[in-house]
């Protein structure tokens, strides 16, 4: 195998075919790249030497078929930029014929497309770039994004040119100097693309995963299944990718490692980067090859169950659901991909699994600890097996590790800790439910997340301060206590001095003395509002209401985020 080179007209003309075998990462290349591209090739219209394309590996499979070992990047690249240069140039009024030979060169030649992508994108790829259909189809997965959105760069970017400056960048182009290696066994090509794939932007987990049970595949079947053997687990991939861009709170390499802690031996001790702790040892513990296989089919079908649940998770009507994706504590979604698996079809467990997880979420997000909460975890996810069992496996950790018991819990509410800014607002949320769930008036009149989650300015900050931030002699005439050292520190910034504002009813007055700011929120539709007058010794607002309504926040949030 001699690499050979050519020019990158002479690599692409004919009835050459090149594929994207199944093994291969989706297209990754962003606009840093898209730009370096661009900017290179313009260099080279300014000097006497020819553009280095680089090194291409490609895999003989008769029929003028190639398939791409090593370089797809770069190539996708270049027929994207091509259909953009195609698309610009007659936009610009440039000789018809002239690119016609520039389409059959490089983009179709006797109906046959020059690249053919992945087998899921391949559709896309082809009516977008090859047939310049782009109102066709709706990208579906973050590489068809990628791949229109590239589009969409190189034409705005051409599009400021000259004629003759486009002219000079596809002379540039077709004379780009390229070195190619041909291999003509399957193996030996897969086998190189597991040694090659470090090369530019870093493979995902995901891609990292799929190489390496192709090459897996490969290896341990006979030459006559391999292929179909091959074909069946990139179909599971394919049903994969077609779900990701549905699941936005997470990437594919997260739900991947949230799969694998909850289903692997090794549980949150199971570490992407070390081939001792996670699939890889798995697969290289099974010895025998049919065994080995059958392996890989379990792991990948589950794998796509997985991703299929966490879409089903995230269109859940779940209140808890809601929480827990809000609160957004990693350590709660293996439970979430292993709850699924247990309990599919059984909406009332499901509810009790998330409502158990949002108490541990909550804590470990109330403590702010640098404690790993996966170690201490890692005894509930393995025994989890029942609802039962996963409330007796966090109860024993909110009780018995020092970082989330009660006695902390309480220790992180001290307004010494600060802890508070994001924390608050959830808390208040859930404590106004509580309130208006007691009143038959207000019962099911839910104060919502998006109501908390909403920007706010200056004019109307999410978090009132009943007692203002800031001293102001010539407003605050009675209502409150002396602003001493003792209060600075232990009562102004104290739960019991907090509370939330509604978007539909900006209640704060600001330094007003605390009788005005007492009839603005006898008028709240807010109940923890209405409220105050309880907690106030009579227009008073003073250390003492301050810490008999703290008392009473910290025992509901003892009580809420219990088992």
């Amino acid at each position: 195998m001699k690499p050979t080179e050519s020019t990158l007209k002479e690599f692409f003309e004919g009835d050459k075919q090149f594929f994207i075998p199944v093994y291969q990462r989706a297209y990754s290349w962003e606009e840093p790249q898209w730009k370096t591209f661009l900017e290179d090739l313009e260099e080279a219209t300014k000097g006497e030497n020819h553009y280095f394309f680089g090194n291409v590996l490609l895999e003989k499979d008769g029929n003028n078929r190639l398939d791409i070992i090593d370089g797809q990047q770069r190539l996708t690249t270049i027929i994207i930029f091509v259909r953009c240069l195609v698309n610009v140039l007659d936009s610009k009024g440039y000789d018809k014929e002239q690119l016609e030979y520039i389409k059959q060169d490089y983009l179709e030649n006797r109906k046959k497309p020059k690249l053919n992508a992945l087998e899921y994108d391949r559709d896309y790829f082809y009516d977008v770039i090859i047939a310049n259909s782009d109102n066709k189809h709706k990208p579906q997965t973050p590489s068809q994004e990628r791949i229109l959105e590239a589009k969409k760069f190189f034409t705005k970017e051409l599009k400021s040119k000259e004629i003759t400056q486009l002219e000079e960048i596809l002379k540039a182009m077709q004379k780009a100097q390229i070195i190619k290696l041909e291999f003509d066994n399957k193996k030996d090509s897969v086998l190189m693309f597991e040694l090659q794939n470090n090369r530019g932007k870093d493979l995902t987990n995901m891609e990292k995963l799929k190489s390496y049970l192709a090459y897996q595949i490969y290896t341990y079947s006979d030459k006559d299944s391999a292929e179909t053997k091959l074909d069946e687990m990139t179909s599971v991939f394919k049903e994969i990718y077609r779900v990701v861009n549905d699941i936005k709170q997470l990437n594919e390499d997260a739900i991947l490692g949230y799969f694998n802690i909850a289903t692997s031996k090794f549980g949150f001790a199971y570490r992407e980067d070390n081939n001792s702790l996670n699939y890889k040892k798995e697969l290289k513990d099974i010895k025998d090859s049919e065994e080995k296989l059958a392996w890989i089919d379990k792991y990948v079908k589950s794998l796509k169950d997985a991703f299929f649940d966490f879409k089903t998770f995230m269109k859940s009507k779940s209140d808890y659901k809601e929480y827990l994706l809000h609160l957004n504590v990693a350590a709660t979604y293996p439970f979430v991909i292993k709850a699924y698996r247990l309990f599919r079809d059984d909406e009332e467990k499901l509810e009790g699994v998330f409502k158990a997880l949002e108490v541990i979420a909550f804590r470990d997000k109330l403590v702010s600890t640098r404690a790993k909460i996966r170690d201490k975890l890692n005894s509930a996810l393995k025994n989890f097996d029942s609802v039962e069992n996963l409330e007796s496996g966090i109860k024993y950790v909110c009780d018995n590790e020092w970082y989330w018991n009660d006695d902390n819990i309480i220790k992180a509410l001290e307004p010494e800790k600060h802890t508070l800014d994001e924390i608050a607002r959830y808390i208040f949320m859930r404590y106004e439910n509580a309130l208006r769930n007691k009143t038959a008036r207000t019962k099911g009149y839910k104060f919502t997340l998006d109501e908390i989650k909403k920007p706010q300015d200056d004019k109307n900050p999410p978090i009132e301060h009943i007692a203002p931030q800031t001293e102001n002699n010539e407003k605050v005439t009675n209502g409150y206590c002396e602003y001493d050292e003792k209060f600075m520190k232990s009562y102004l910034n104290c739960i019991g001095n907090l509370m939330l504002i509604a978007d539909s009813h900006n209640v704060s007055v600001g330094n007003n003395p605390f009788a005005d700011k007492l009839q603005s929120y006898e008028k709240s539709p807010m109940a923890q509002h209405r409220e105050i007058k309880e907690f106030a010794n009579g227009e008073i607002w003073d250390k003492d209401s301050i810490n008999n309504r703290h008392e009473k926040l910290v025992e509901f949030i003892l009580e809420t985020w219990s088992l």
